[in-house]
């Protein structure tokens, strides 16, 4: 996507705004699935100039369409219910219009999480309350407000979440020829009765400090919400857990799972079941996208090379795989090597 045939768009979008112009067009893109630029509108009325500081955040074309119109609605939703999201500008599902799927959205003026757990370790204990805080708020919200039919989730049935994740690891395994990763799942089927749902919740799938916006005035935003759903909230936490162990340390993961517990008020019960299923997610992802491309689980082309140049986390994430379960798998083992070359 270029600037002028955005601004051509825009244009077209927002017919009575006047001289509208689009500046400071940048490429911001730091992840696997999405390719995000930052930009200022600006336009004329009769009170003056006005200026809009915006994010375009673009999927990848075929399934990034579900993607987008799914993260547009689910932030529209939860800023009608006052969760802390961007606002939503503007959700394009058409691939002909500008050669993708895109939406539009304020952005945030200031920095992330993640920056202000670098900056000193003081406030540390200050921010992690603030990441559970909003972790658990999420968690907390009537999930029947963001989909269509409840029924269909089955909430009667404790159960009902956990195996359908488990029959659609099956499925994916089987459909990408990943049957090497089935140990996996057969030891995860093994404990089903220990992981009952007692409620369900809207999660993020991906809540991490990079996630987290700060702005001027110290508010907290939560930004990239393409892989929300309704689950287990503890699918939610781990992955959150891994991806701190992965890439930096397990004191730093008990440090947030510390944060969590802290803020609902109890433990946390059964999470490392729910850890190997995240481990499963993380191993099935880079294998599938090293193998065949990115682009076949909707991420960006380039996101192979940022995993192949990250390939030390996925040994963390493999020999943790280990640690929980004793399960060792050869195959994952000789593709981590020949990659960590």
């Amino acid at each position: 996507m270029d600037s002028s045939s955005l601004l051509s768009y825009l244009q077209k979008s927002y017919p009575n705004r006047i001289s509208l112009k689009l500046n400071d067009f940048r490429d911001i893109t730091s992840g696997w699935e999405t390719q995000i630029f930052s930009f200022d509108l600006e336009w004329s009325t009769k009170r003056g100039k006005m200026q809009e500081g915006l994010i375009v955040r673009i999927y990848t074309p075929g399934v990034g369409a579900k993607k987008a119109e799914r993260e547009s609605t689910v932030m529209t939703q939860l800023s009608r219910v006052g969760y802390p999201v961007p606002r939503i500008h503007l959700t394009e599902t058409d691939d002909s219009t500008l050669g993708n799927p895109f939406i539009i959205m304020d952005r945030i003026e200031g920095s992330t999480l993640n920056d202000k757990f670098a900056l000193s370790d003081v406030e540390n204990d200050k921010w992690v309350m603030v990441f559970s805080r909003l972790f658990v708020k999420l968690h907390k919200l009537d999930w029947k407000y963001f989909v269509a039919d409840s029924r269909s989730y089955h909430p009667e049935d404790p159960f009902y979440i956990v195996k359908s994740k488990i029959a659609e690891a099956r499925e994916s395994l089987k459909h990408h020829k990943k049957q090497e990763l089935n140990p996996v799942v057969d030891w995860l089927h093994k404990r089903i009765d220990c992981v009952p749902c007692k409620k369900l919740s809207i999660i993020h799938g991906d809540f991490h400090p990079m996630n987290v916006m700060i702005d001027s005035q110290q508010n907290p935003f939560v930004i990239d919400w393409g892989a929300a759903k309704i689950s287990d909230f503890r699918n939610d936490l781990a992955w959150t857990l891994l991806l701190t162990r992965a890439y930096s340390t397990k004191e730093n993961r008990d440090f947030f799972l510390d944060g969590y517990q802290r803020t609902v008020g109890h433990d946390i019960e059964e999470i490392e079941y729910f850890e190997v299923f995240a481990i499963l997610r993380r191993l099935f992802d880079v294998s599938v996208s090293l193998d065949e491309g990115a682009t076949e689980l909707g991420m960006r082309e380039d996101a192979v090379e940022m995993m192949k140049e990250q390939m030390g986390h996925v040994r963390v994430v493999y020999n943790l795989l280990g640690v929980l379960t004793d399960i060792t798998i050869p195959e994952i083992e000789t593709w981590i090597d020949s990659f960590s070359k």
